[in-house]
């Protein structure tokens, strides 16, 4: 997924200075100059490091470059990559109309990814994250100090960014996983991405179940069951095992009217018994 120029970058290197050894003319010890590096010798000047976190306020402004601020603090991204654009020193700080036209080349569309928010969070197959991403440039000064890099953040929360309740960077991996992963508030046709921490009715899993066009638009859970049958695998493979009994797959759906012209729907895992709750089923 990550690409070209001067490569993908994880570690960084300090800037150089070179520092030379005493020289002596006629007799006396003098010290050789020290030699600064100049604006471009290193493209990864200032790069945030993997980790580190940000107040990010909106996704995909990336002409808004967040402050960086403490990660035991409030934060709403964290850097999981930075790229080097591959541009040169002479090339001007981008604007919207230039990225939007390619300016800073294939990194810009290739440093972020769903699969990064799921490396980052240590997620497995199916996990559904409530968690995004967005790309984060230099500022102006550093970009006159020659950075050329692109960072990819992850950031907390299905749409715009919100303040995460802990570090990202393997949050999925143990303990409480419900605040990182993402679930569904309100019911099977209509309904809002919420962590799920929060209260809702399904848990959101990989897989979409076949449906024949045609099919009749299954009203209620008893209509659904036989659709949502098609997610049992899925469900097994998420949950690491055969369902507890009050866990049960069901699925979403679109109005009638979409659902006549074309019939879609996805697998989620809900309480047999009903109702919401505000917990995952990865955590009992």
């Amino acid at each position: 997924m990550l690409g070209p120029a001067r490569g993908a970058v994880l570690a960084f290197g300090a800037a150089l200075l070179l520092v030379g050894c005493t020289s002596t003319v006629d007799g006396t010890a003098s010290p050789a100059p020290v030699v600064a590096p100049t604006p471009g010798d290193d493209p990864l000047v200032d790069a945030p490091a993997v980790g580190t976190c940000h107040d990010i306020e909106t996704t995909y402004s990336p002409l808004e470059v967040p402050p960086v601020v403490p990660c035991d603090a409030e934060h709403t991204g964290e850097t999981a990559v930075v790229q080097d654009t591959g541009l040169a020193l002479e090339a001007a700080y981008p604007t919207e109309d230039g990225i939007d036209e390619g300016y800073l080349g294939d990194v810009w569309d290739e440093v972020c990814g769903y699969d990064l928010v799921q490396d980052y969070l240590q997620g497995q197959v199916g996990d559904q994250a409530y968690a995004s991403y967005t790309q984060v440039l230099p500022t102006q000064e550093q970009w006159a100090a020659g950075a050329r890099w692109v960072a990819c953040d992850i950031t907390y929360g299905y749409g715009q960014p919100e303040p995460a309740p802990g570090r990202m960077a393997g949050a999925l991996r143990s303990g409480e996983t419900a605040p990182y992963r993402a679930c569904l508030d309100g019911d099977a046709q209509v309904s809002d991405v919420v962590a799920c921490s929060d209260d809702h009715w399904a848990e959101q899993i990989s897989g979409s179940p076949d449906i024949a066009e045609g099919t009749p638009f299954p009203a209620d859970q008893a209509a659904r069951a036989p659709i949502a049958a098609q997610c049992l695998p899925a469900a097994v493979d998420y949950l690491d095992g055969p369902l507890p009994a009050d866990v049960t797959v069901d699925i979403t759906t679109e109005d009638p009217d979409d659902w006549a012209g074309f019939p879609f729907a996805t697998c989620v895992l809900v309480p047999t018994a009903g109702g919401t709750t505000d917990t995952s089923f990865r955590d009992q």
